[in-house]
């Protein structure tokens, strides 16, 4: 992918892309699939424990866990990534156009993150409802000067009644802010409010195969939930400028670099990907 001079201009401007079919339509469908999985084991672990009778075999995607789990379905997390890791994530960082787009966004070889997260989000649920917060936030002040940028990617078309994101165009360049710890369910970092500009507040609309791409200093937040019975599933991923500090969550293996996308070092074989988490 090359990016447009005015793709580029927005990126420095105001910390945020949204590119059309930025990952192909089959890898997103894997993403899906290995999601459906882990839906399974929750389901049947709640047979198992005698919770539920209706495993909704015959329900889609979009819509089991909230139908068959129900209230069950907090105890599992408001995100997962252990429970998800595997080649399929591998295989999605690596997704073409997404990765030549960051590419040129960093200026540098294409660096994975450890760093993502699986998001379903059910209709109405306070747990998955996200403040505004920077990314940076939860890496620390050392990845203030850095560049992570974030790909959040729906796996369903999302809007402002499922929880797309919202942003605040601009922001990145604020600095890292103050953040604190919310007091409601979910427990996440949030920057307060007199921080926000409504006047830049971006709403992004998004369809399969579309990725939001954000600086880690990009003011952003997702919205309840108030679709009936459709589950808005996501996924984000980060990415890495190379050579800058990576933030205080990183791999286990201070030496290791996930090399994604380079003509001057070798692409990281999914083996060893896999053999650092």
């Amino acid at each position: 992918m090359t990016l447009s001079t005015e793709q580029i201009h927005q990126w420095e401007t105001e910390g945020y892309l949204l590119l059309k079919q930025a990952v192909p339509l089959p890898i997103i469908e894997d993403v899906r699939q290995l999601f459906a999985q882990m839906v399974d084991r929750i389901i049947s672990q709640l047979r198992t424990e005698d919770l539920i009778q209706d495993e909704g075999v015959d329900l889609p995607f979009e819509q089991r866990l909230y139908a068959v789990a129900g209230e069950h379905a907090n105890r599992f997390g408001r995100s997962w990534r252990q429970q998800v890791l595997g080649e399929v994530i591998y295989d999605l960082h690596h997704a073409e156009p997404l990765a030549s787009a960051i590419g040129e966004i960093t200026g540098t070889d294409v660096i994975g993150h450890p760093v993502f997260n699986a998001r379903p989000k059910l209709p109405n649920q306070q747990l998955t409802v996200v403040p505004w917060h920077q990314d940076s936030g939860y890496f620390g002040a050392e990845s203030a000067t850095a560049l992570i940028p974030t790909a959040w990617i729906p796996l369903v078309p999302v809007d402002a009644t499922n929880g797309c994101l919202q942003l605040v165009s601009g922001s990145h360049k604020m600095g890292l802010l103050h953040h604190q710890t919310e007091d409601r369910e979910g427990q996440f970092l949030e920057v307060m409010d007199q921080h926000i500009d409504d006047d830049n507040l971006i709403t992004c609309p998004m369809e399969l195969g579309d990725a939001l791409l954000f600086h880690n200093l990009t003011l952003h937040r997702s919205t309840v939930h108030t679709t009936s019975n459709i589950i808005r599933w996501a996924i984000d991923i980060r990415y890495l400028r190379d050579g800058d500090e990576e933030g205080s969550i990183y791999w286990k293996d201070t030496d290791f670099k996930w090399v994604i996308r380079s003509q001057t070092q070798p692409v990281t074989p999914l083996e060893e990907w896999l053999s650092k988490w």
